[in-house]
């Protein structure tokens, strides 16, 4: 029996912990702890608080104990030894049927620690030639253009988070676990994990049977809300950053996607036309061309222009992309500006209510060419025409005419 936790000594409080988390089974928030104090308890800096030492001791076994001299003299084997394992199997079955669902809970978290000692099923390792030929995956799907590349981006972040947590090692008990654990506290971040998961072992891996055991854990679907036109309106004019400020007015202009939005070459951007060119047909988003009003290219063409090519010098770089800046820096001073008037909205939610304003005026065809929803085949074949673009563009004028910070009025025209 071990003795109270208060009476531990803190280096074996402390040889406990680096022992447990070598092996990847503590984490600093399965401590309740930040990263830094988690690395001073290991480094000797901090001491280890009893409370911190009571986890540690739930989550380690006798071999983990065994292991350290100070625990080594407290563990007894004779007892468990005598123990018959057919006996053991028969009191967990009878127990099982008197306690069902916490039953199905402890058969989880037996398959989980057996798969972690690997004494049942099998469990792969990852290893770096995996994610590099992982990386690759994600450069060809970006590079054909069937992903995008911010897509890209988030499945590799979402996957690593996910491989760190398991400790680089995946089998169906073990990864179920660790999503049904993060899917309490952060489901977005579960259904994430989950997807980055199953295409790394689907196009990776290649292990079927792998593959079909991982659920695909999907959030609650909660909706977006689209922010009024009077919300929107006062943040633009309350931005002060060129860039944000331009960025916003294209938003609310063409109801684009921000992360295509963010991509937009300087080529694509028709100024005399009031026109984005895009043209891009991914496997799931596509984006085809967009309007904006005379009011935001007498922005873009003496504003922000000029101040982006003077921001390029100064960095000494070029660049081919409209939005040169990286997404915190193009954010950050939209997000100040909302705090600076008193509303706060997802500037990609900025879409829905353009989509929905567009639709008043436009039918559902034009709308969905205008927002990239309908079939390539059919825009090219209507849209393709100049008359036909510029009959679409009247009606495009006519519509965003209603919107005052769009139209060059002050904004505090549009009330509600």
């Amino acid at each position: 029996m071990l003795p109270e936790p208060q009476t531990i000594p803190q280096e074996a409080r402390r040889q406990l912990l680096n022992l447990l988390a070598e092996k990847g089974r503590v984490k600093p928030r399965d401590l309740g702890v930040s990263r830094a104090y988690f690395y001073q308890m290991r480094h000797g800096l901090r001491p280890v608080p009893d409370q911190v030492l009571e986890r540690l001791l739930e989550k380690a076994t006798d071999d983990d104990l065994a292991r350290i001299p100070y625990f080594a003299q407290y563990l007894d084997y004779t007892r468990i030894k005598r123990l018959d394992a057919e006996r053991i199997v028969k009191v967990f079955l009878e127990w099982a049927k008197a306690n069902p669902a916490t039953a199905k809970a402890a058969y989880e978290t037996i398959g989980v620690e057996l798969e972690r000692l690997g004494l049942t099923g099998r469990v792969v390792i990852v290893s770096e030639a995996h994610l590099a030929e992982w990386t690759a995956y994600l450069e060809a799907r970006v590079s054909e253009g069937s992903l995008h590349r911010e897509t890209a981006r988030e499945y590799d972040r979402y996957l690593r988070r996910a491989l760190e947590d398991l400790g680089y090692k995946l089998g169906p008990h073990l990864v179920r676990a660790h999503l049904r654990r993060v899917a309490l506290e952060h489901p977005k971040v579960a259904h994430w994990e989950s997807v980055a998961l199953r295409l790394f072992i689907r196009e990776v891996l290649q292990d079927r049977e792998l593959y079909s055991s991982i659920p695909s854990i999907r959030p609650k679907s909660s909706k977006t809300r689209a922010p009024a036109w009077g919300e929107v309106c006062r943040v633009i004019e309350a931005v002060e950053h060129p860039a944000s400020r331009a960025f916003l007015l294209l938003a609310a202009s063409t109801g684009m996607r921000v992360e295509a939005l963010r991509e937009l070459k300087l080529d694509q951007l028709r100024l005399e036309e009031r026109l984005i060119w895009v043209w891009l047909d991914r496997r799931t988003k596509r984006d085809y061309f967009s309007f904006f009003p005379e009011h935001v290219k007498d922005y873009l063409e003496n504003v922000y222009l000029p101040w982006r090519e003077i921001y390029l010098e100064r960095l000494g770089r070029e660049s081919d992309k409209l939005f040169p800046l990286k997404r915190v820096n193009l954010y950050r001073p939209i997000y100040e500006a909302m705090d600076r008037v008193g509303v706060r909205f997802e500037i990609r939610s900025i879409r829905h209510r353009v989509t929905e304003h567009l639709s008043h005026f436009l039918s559902s065809f034009e709308v969905n060419a205008l927002t990239g929803h309908a079939p390539r085949d059919i825009v090219e074949r209507h849209y393709l025409q100049h008359d036909a673009r510029e009959d679409l563009r009247r009606k495009y004028d006519e519509a965003m005419a209603k919107v005052p910070c769009l139209g060059g009025r002050s904004v505090f025209e549009l009330e509600g």
